[in-house]
């Protein structure tokens, strides 16, 4: 029984103690740290979960150049996490991460761009966001890459068939006029 509760006082130690050195890493200016504290909060993992506190963390990660922090900052904001949910600015901390070459956040915002209820549609930019991440080496970027595409073919099929039977209906009112004349 004792051993039992020194594992525990032990795994709490370490957990305050994992707690305290990322705060002050964070403290120190160290990007990756304040990500890494804000995922505690987020996910309410060896602390209480505050999406309000995860999100303060994830902003100086992101302010800090932390491309992670970037994207789990507009994931806040995409779900509407501790903050309103706004799409635009999901939409301004995904670019920052993309821009950071950060494969998630190049995903993430061709993702906004492919659906319309989320920002204005732009299958252009979502195929533009996904190949970047594609090309970073994420495999939900490089397979949405694929859907677009196929997607992009399937339409450019159903217009070129649409302008196939437009002409053909165009030849045939043109045939049905000189049988009137006659």
């Amino acid at each position: 029984m004792k051993e039992i509760l020194l594992i525990i006082l032990l795994t709490l130690g370490l957990q305050a103690s994992l707690h305290e050195k990322l705060k002050e890493e964070c403290d120190a200016h160290e990007g990756e740290s304040c990500t890494n504290i804000a995922v505690l909060y987020h996910t309410g993992r060896d602390v209480n979960q505050s999406y309000e506190k995860a999100k303060v963390y994830y902003r100086k990660a992101c302010d800090l150049g932390h491309a992670e922090g970037c994207t789990n900052l507009g994931d806040l904001y995409f779900f509407g996490q501790g903050t309103e949910q706004d799409y635009t600015k999901a939409k301004v901390y995904y670019a920052k991460a993309c821009k950071l070459n950060y494969s998630d956040g190049c995903s993430h915002l061709g993702d906004l761009y492919c659906i319309d209820a989320w920002v204005e549609q732009n299958r252009s930019k979502a195929k533009l966001y996904y190949e970047k991440s594609c090309k970073l080496d994420n495999k939900k970027g490089c397979n949405n890459l694929k859907i677009l595409m196929d997607e992009n073919e399937a339409l450019k099929q159903k217009k070129d068939e649409y302008e196939r039977l437009k002409k053909e209906y165009d030849l045939l009112e043109k045939e049905a006029e000189l049988l009137d004349k006659i």
